[in-house]
């Protein structure tokens, strides 16, 4: 660990253990925390050498939002300069696939041991209570200037001509939710069975797609991927999938996340203070705010997804029952959200 700190210009103190590390653990080989003589605290990841490519983009993109002052993105440690020329050429030597950085702009990974390595800032939180933050109209609040505050900060970024690097374009989500509806009938028909409604209730949703303005998105908004202060919000964690996607998507995600805690989360506490803040913003409005309930709904497949790939049958069943509530009550739920 030591030599991996002195690549990005840090002294390693000690490796806190003793540190719990919120966020998934699945994005990464290992990591740990790891504490330098200055006292700081840094979330240090191993990486396989297929995502060093992907997280470079990542690392690029929330260093430059956290640069333009977006709310709660805190940059990534760039590599020190004796480890940047190292950073773009693989173990064999030959050229990496790194094109979009330079050694004048530094890089957000190392290589070592056969890994790419990346480190970032660690902020310490307080615990969510769970279920009680879902009468928290204040989180709402707070969520929404964040999510605002990204597209604000991107807007500003855009217009001073940044622009997104291809691979942080991530496929559609109508794509993705009918490929996944083509797997599931030929390996889950039980599951396809129950989905198959819900993708046709979607159809209007997918049609506009490409109509719906686009900003830069964290990706997996939720109030477990939220570094939550006393009163505030101190940062957000993981952003492996970052990238331009449609104005509701962090918003839809994350409500949706809440909705599933608790269905009455929905239309109590903190969802209505997040809708809120978010039409505060002009990130929802007369036009876009129909389009939220079925984007959290169609939102749910990537949960789906996740609980079919871990077998978990029990969190499958919950989660289709969540999609046909979110089905039923549609209408009810924008009604309820019109009045925010």
């Amino acid at each position: 660990m030591r030599d991996i700190l002195s690549r990005f210009d840090l002294t390693l103190h000690r490796v806190r253990d003793d540190i719990f590390i919120p966020g998934s653990p699945e994005r990464c080989i290992a990591r740990c925390v790891a504490e330098d003589t200055r006292q700081r605290l840094w979330l240090v990841e191993r990486l396989p050498l297929s995502r060093r490519q992907r997280r470079e983009t990542v690392g690029w993109l929330v260093s430059t939002l956290a640069a333009a002052g977006a709310q709660g993105v805190h940059g990534f440690r760039r590599a020190g300069p004796s480890a940047v020329s190292a950073a773009y050429e693989t173990p064999d030597r030959t050229p990496g696939r790194i094109s979009e950085l330079t050694s004048e702009t530094g890089a957000y990974t190392v290589l070592q041991d056969g890994c790419a390595w990346q480190c970032s800032p660690f902020i310490p939180g307080v615990e969510l209570p769970r279920p009680e933050y879902l009468g928290h109209a204040w989180r709402g609040t707070h969520i929404a200037d964040c999510i605002a505050g990204i597209g604000q900060a991107w807007k500003r970024m855009a217009d001073g001509g940044a622009r997104c690097p291809e691979n942080a374009e991530v496929p559609p989500l109508p794509a993705y939710i009918d490929h996944m509806q083509d797997t599931l009938r030929l390996r889950e028909p039980g599951v396809h069975a129950r989905t198959e409604p819900v993708v046709r209730s979607l159809a209007p949703l997918f049609e506009a797609w490409s109509t719906l303005p686009r900003t830069l998105a964290h990706g997996d908004c939720h109030p477990l991927n939220i570094i939550w202060g006393a009163d505030s919000i101190l940062g957000l964690i993981d952003w492996e999938f970052c990238g331009m996607q449609p104005v509701l998507y962090d918003a839809a995600n994350c409500i949706g996340c809440v909705g599933f805690e608790h269905p009455d989360g929905l239309v109590n506490g903190m969802v209505p203070a997040m809708i809120a803040g978010l039409r505060g913003a002009d990130m929802l409005t007369a036009e876009t705010l129909p389009w939220l309930p079925p984007f959290v709904l169609a939102l749910r497949f990537a949960w789906l997804s996740e609980w079919l790939r871990k077998r978990d049958h029990e969190m499958v069943e919950m989660e289709l029952d969540y999609m046909e509530i979110l089905l039923r009550h549609q209408k009810d739920i924008l009604t309820r959200w019109r009045q925010c």
